[in-house]
């Protein structure tokens, strides 16, 4: 549902000159506040958490609606980022390389085709470049006792790889997952505490955790127009490096100052350049949108990473050209994280920004299956009025009807969840109401349509 959402990025990206160190006014700042309002009330969105930070210092932080300063928030697939860097770590104290096999550590590795999977490096997994499928890591679980490491083994087994020299960028979470379970191999230590070592208590990200068990802001999903489905769910550990990193928006200010100043080589960075300049690095010709952990636009003038989860939504940018960084967290789902975000980076720049929003389109489907319900009620009736006829039309256009209109059905329950790169259970698991509201309309059109079939059948006969 969010890839309508992702194309105002490319929109963002035609702002392309600005000043160094711009200087934000007061007046800036009132703009970006207002901004937020203004999305805030357009989604009606529980709470959103904005910083934006300079080399030096976090210059905007403000927390709307039910938010506070301190309080945590899934970042979602920002978490790659710090998995991502982790793995870095690593490899300077000589714990790993980046061209090691997967299956050096991961002794289980292997896909249908052994001599594919057995050249699948580590760097491969942080690039998104191993060929696993973006379906397979859609898998979630709430079950701690569930075990991704026995699950990858068998089901890696049975994956089609085609054979190629280089696999294609495809994003997956499971390249991630499988990057934690090689941490843990590596350290002997669960990936939380390496997390906690390596990262969080050197830079004093002290709201930053994998510890899945860790209290949150309380978040919600959309019934129609209104975040107001409390979400309480069970997280489970092994997701931990590829979507389940908490934190607050003072703290993640503070992150990408770190990875900021570490990129431009500055003192006041404690992590080293060449390692967060590595991050950003892109192969084959710069071709591929993905460094390491990070999405790099085609002039690398912004980093960033979104992240969603099932009542969770935030966004990241770093802007080298500004010498910014900007976060924007939400603790629901269907949230304006994108377009805040990018509204920012446009006011920033001096460009305004791009307003527009899918947002009512998912929202209205409950308004359209209770339409479609009123239309099956009243052929229902038509049917029932005259005592239920079930005969067989042998003209044409009773039949291409029905055709039509069961296909349409079937269509839309296959088409919509796949266009936005997503199942028909994942799209349940994270927009409720639009996930089922696609079911209900796709079953309401058919029986509407056979309704209208046998109604239109009596027609002809009288």
């Amino acid at each position: 549902m969010r890839a309508f959402f992702l194309l105002q990025f490319f929109f963002t990206i035609l702002f392309s000159s600005a000043q160094k160190d711009k200087i934000l006014t007061q007046e800036t700042l009132n703009e970006i506040t207002e901004f937020i309002e203004q999305k805030r009330d357009f989604y009606n969105s529980p709470s959103i958490a904005v910083a934006i930070t300079d080399e030096n210092k976090t210059i905007y932080l403000k927390h709307f609606g039910n938010a506070k300063k301190g309080d945590r928030y899934l970042v979602g697939s920002i978490s790659k980022s710090f998995t991502a860097l982790l793995t870095l770590l690593l490899e300077k104290q000589g714990k790993l390389k980046l061209q090691d096999p997967v299956s050096k550590h991961l002794k289980w590795f292997e896909y249908k085709n052994k001599r594919i999977s057995d050249k699948i490096t580590i760097e491969d997994l942080l690039r998104h470049t191993s060929g696993i499928s973006t379906e397979m890591g859609r898998t979630f679980k709430t079950d701690s006792s569930f075990d991704y490491e026995t699950y990858y083994s068998k089901t890696l087994k049975k994956l089609e790889i085609r054979n190629t020299p280089k696999q294609p960028f495809i994003y997956s979470n499971v390249n991630y997952r499988l990057l934690g379970l090689i941490i843990e191999k590596v350290t002997q230590k669960k990936f939380k505490d390496c997390l906690q070592s390596y990262i969080t208590s050197p830079l004093k990200l002290t709201e930053t955790s994998a510890n899945t068990n860790i209290d949150l802001i309380n978040s919600y999903q959309y019934f129609l127009y209104y975040p107001i489905l409390k979400f309480n769910s069970e997280l489970h550990p092994q997701e931990a490096p590829s979507g389940l990193i908490s934190s607050s928006a003072d703290d993640m200010a503070s992150y990408l100052r770190h990875i900021m100043n570490g990129y431009n080589n500055n003192p006041n960075s404690e992590l080293n350049t060449k390692t967060i300049q590595q991050l950003f690095s892109r192969k084959e010709n710069k071709k591929l949108p993905y460094g390491l952990g990070w999405f790099v636009n085609n002039d690398s003038s912004v980093f960033y990473h979104g992240g969603t989860n099932k009542s969770f939504e935030s966004q990241m940018y770093i802007v080298p050209a500004l010498n910014k960084g900007i976060v924007v967290l939400v603790n629901s789902n269907q949230a304006p994280d994108v377009e805040i975000i990018n509204g920012i980076y446009g006011i920033l720049l001096g460009k305004g920004f791009y307003n527009n929003s899918s947002f009512p389109y998912y929202r209205h489907l409950p308004i359209m299956v209770f339409m479609l319900f009123l239309l099956f009620l009243f052929q229902l009736w038509k049917w029932k009025k005259s005592k239920f006829p079930k005969s067989i039309s042998r003209k044409t256009t009773p039949n291409i009807a029905l055709a039509l209109g069961i296909l349409i059905a079937m269509g839309i329950i296959i088409y919509i969840p796949k266009s936005n790169g997503v199942s028909l259970q994942t799209s349940i698991s994270f927009d409720p109401t639009s996930g089922y509201s696609i079911i209900l309309i796709s079953l309401l059109l058919a029986s509407i349509s056979v309704l209208v079939y046998f109604n239109s059948g009596l027609k002809s006969k009288r």
